[in-house]
């Protein structure tokens, strides 16, 4: 089972599309479109050596980029998507 969150939407989304959460409702969650998702989302420059390490603590199907942001909200205590 795949521990990534997924969820199905009637609208066909364009591929390769970044989305961000706009507000929380009672029926769901109102999302909102990043129009450039190489300039919206931070870049994180890493080591060599942090490289290799977060590649070891991959889950299956999990990014670096992924690694990070989990590795990232445990370590503050919050609860990751």
């Amino acid at each position: 089972m795949s521990s990534k969150l997924e969820f199905v939407t009637a609208l066909r989304l364009p591929k390769g599309s970044v989305w961000k959460v706009k507000s929380e409702l009672v029926g769901g969650t109102r999302l909102e479109g990043l129009s450039d998702p190489t300039d919206t989302l931070p870049r994180v420059k890493l080591s060599p050596e942090a490289f290799e390490a977060l590649k070891s603590l991959r889950h299956r199907g999990e990014t670096i980029r992924e690694v990070a942001e989990r590795l990232i909200f445990k370590a503050t205590g919050q609860t990751h998507g």
